[in-house]
């Protein structure tokens, strides 16, 4: 017998291409040099990998060029405002496109020089990681907590609560919507592998990690792929996965859906944002803001109030319409104003790190998207007055504020307004048209790609530097091999 588990063991360890499993859970961690490490870490791996002419008919990875491209030529125009904080910041965002761009082509080598089935083996595991690393900070939270059920235990003045699902993370110790994002893509590549226990625990991964805007998503996808493209078998688990969702909403969380259900009604007019009233001498039960959260809004507070004018606020309620409502709104009405009152800026935009990007707020030194040295601190006027306020206006509220609604991250958002029409068209053309072709052969293929620019709404997903990575693998995984190839030759995705 445990000469039989060792041989299991064995073929099971041959399956999996370590190399490339190591390279995923390294460069979707948090931390930017982990990241570095492993694209470094790649590079050696594929150093004596011969380049292939047709690697420049991979369309996405122009993409990456493009951007880089695109802000160039911003920057050529723009020399009058030309600055050592202003050039430090072009290299940065440079940085970050040539890092995309660095693990797109990674990724690419190892599916173009390993077997599917092995790839596929690969990812199985990769996601089944994710899910132990979910599950367990859950345990984690359910044993300080000292109950099973923290979505509805209101001791340690609801440092869990409503509030769970952020201090859960999975493998890539991101925050709740990535380590949602990353389940919600494994639960879809297991409905279509057929691997229905897999998929039902990625379903409670998702669940377990409280992100509404993820939930709502899947339900979306749900909807679309159980009329247009699933067999019997699959409609079943879809079905089987709304229930579930409709049981978690209403028997382990019923707050977060009351949250949900408070936040939409807030798109009425007469229905605008109350603040609640901070009580005198709480109890454990009742809900008190963290001091890190005290001291954190005082020092955005301070910055605020001595970077704006008084009444600043008031002008800018009277000239859009919803600013009570939630941010994500009025950042649509600052930007269709931009480009209004700045018609020269339509076709390559306000330039990069100017107006919409994780770049543009991590220059700013104030700790919003990681460090940055207080001497380099750079913010464009066009970003000052418009969603860096809008963004300082939220988060200098209650906590319950600081929610994805609020804040004007998009990549749609990004490309347009740093990169212009150009960069939209750079975008469709090679990124989204690669992904499309022989879009009629793709299995999970086709609710990833929905997955997926839906979720570019939200989040600057390129510059984090994560999950675009594991989609555009799995994007490479699901394409069809060439006919004339040999399966027994490297295969060419």
């Amino acid at each position: 017998m445990r000469a039989y588990l060792v041989s299991i063991l064995r073929r099971y360890v041959r399956q999996i291409n370590w190399p490339l499993l190591l390279f995923l859970v390294f460069f979707l961690n948090v931390k930017l040099y982990i990241k570095i490490v492993a694209i470094f870490f790649a590079i050696f791996l594929h150093r004596k990998t011969p380049f292939l002419r047709t690697s420049f008919r991979k369309k996405w990875l122009w993409f990456y060029l493009a951007m880089i491209g695109l802000a160039g030529i911003n920057r050529l125009i723009s020399l009058s405002s030309l600055s050592m904080q202003s050039l430090l910041a072009f290299a940065l965002g440079c940085s970050y496109w040539l890092l995309a761009m660095a693990a797109a082509w990674q990724i690419f080598l190892f599916v173009q020089q390993e077997e599917r089935e092995k790839l596929l083996r690969t990812a199985e595991l990769f996601f089944f990681l994710h899910v132990v690393a979910t599950l367990a900070s859950f345990a984690w939270i359910c044993w300080q907590a000292g109950t099973l059920n923290p979505y509805t235990f209101e001791g340690m003045h609801r440092k869990y609560f409503i509030s769970t699902g952020d201090y859960i993370t999975g493998i890539s110790l991101e925050g709740s919507v990535a380590t949602a994002l990353i389940n919600a893509m494994g639960l879809l590549y297991f409905l279509y592998r057929n691997r229905k226990t897999a998929s039902l625990l990625c379903l409670v991964a998702v669940l377990l990690a409280g992100s509404n805007f993820i939930d709502l998503l899947l339900l979306s996808i749900f909807g679309i792929v159980f009329i247009c493209h699933t067999n019997r078998a699959q409609k079943g688990m879809i079905i089987v996965y709304i229930l579930l969702m409709v049981v978690f909403a209403i028997g382990v969380s019923p707050q977060n859906k009351d949250y949900v259900r408070a936040t939409l009604s807030r798109i009425e007019p007469n229905n605008v944002y109350v603040p609640s009233t901070p009580l005198p001498h709480p109890k454990m039960t009742d809900w008190v803001e963290p001091n890190k959260v005290k001291d954190r809004k005082k020092e955005l507070a301070s910055f605020k109030d001595n970077t704006y004018p008084r009444g600043m606020e008031d002008t800018l309620r009277a000239r859009y319409k919803g600013w009570n409502h939630f941010g994500r709104w009025v950042a649509l009405q600052e930007m269709s104003d931009f480009f209004r009152n700045h018609p020269d800026r339509i076709l390559f935009g306000a330039g990069m790190g100017n107006y919409s990007s994780r770049l543009a707020f991590k220059t700013t030194a104030l700790d919003i998207d990681g460090g940055y040295p207080r001497r380099g601190q750079y913010i464009h006027p066009f970003f000052r007055d418009d969603y860096l306020f809008l963004y300082l206006y939220y988060h200098t509220r209650e906590e319950g504020e600081h929610s994805v609604v609020n804040k004007p991250d998009s990549v749609y958002g990004q490309l347009l307004c740093e990169y212009g029409l150009a960069g939209i068209l750079a975008f469709l053309f090679f990124y989204a048209g690669f992904f499309l072709q022989g879009i009629r052969s793709l299995s999970y293929g086709i609710p990833l790609l929905l997955l997926m620019g839906a979720a570019f709404i939200t989040e600057y997903w390129f510059e984090q530097l994560s999950v675009v990575v594991l989609f555009e693998f799995l994007m490479l995984l699901d394409q069809p091999i060439p006919r004339h190839q040999n399966p027994q030759s490297p295969r060419e995705p």
